[in-house]
C-alpha cells in the first residue's frame, strides 16, 4: 500500500467523512501535481456541497464551482471518470456517514 493509501484508509478510520474527503483532494493535488482540486456533490438532505482542496473558502467563484454541476474539478483538467466517480461517491458518503454519525437527515 502507498503512503497515499495508507493515509486515506487512516483518515477513514479516525476522521470524519469529510476530513477524508478533503485529505483525498490534497493528496490528488500532491499525487498528480495539480494546481487545484475541488468535488461537486449533490446530497438530498444537503443540497449541493463544494469541497475544495486545502479546506480554502472561495472567495472568488472564478470557475463558477458553486453552479457547476456535480463532478471533479481538477486544475489543470486530468479526464479520468473512474477517479471523477470514486471522488463523487466518497463525497456522498462522507456526508451521509457525518450526518449519521450526527443523528442528522
Amino acid at each position: 500500500m502507498t503512503a497515499t493509501s495508507t493515509a486515506l484508509v487512516e483518515a477513514a478510520r479516525t476522521d470524519t467523512g469529510l476530513a477524508t474527503v478533503y485529505r483525498a483532494l490534497d493528496d490528488l493535488v500532491h499525487l498528480y501535481g495539480l494546481d487545484d482540486a475541488t468535488v461537486v456533490v449533490e446530497v438530498p438532505g444537503f443540497g449541493r456541497q463544494v469541497l475544495h482542496a486545502g479546506r480554502r473558502p472561495f472567495h472568488d467563484d472564478e470557475r463558477g464551482l458553486h453552479a457547476a454541476e456535480p463532478g471533479l474539478y481538477l486544475e489543470p483538467p486530468l479526464d479520468d471518470p473512474v477517479l471523477s466517480g470514486l471522488m463523487l461517491a466518497l463525497g456522498t458518503l462522507a456526508l451521509r456517514h457525518d450526518a449519521g454519525a450526527l443523528g442528522s437527515p
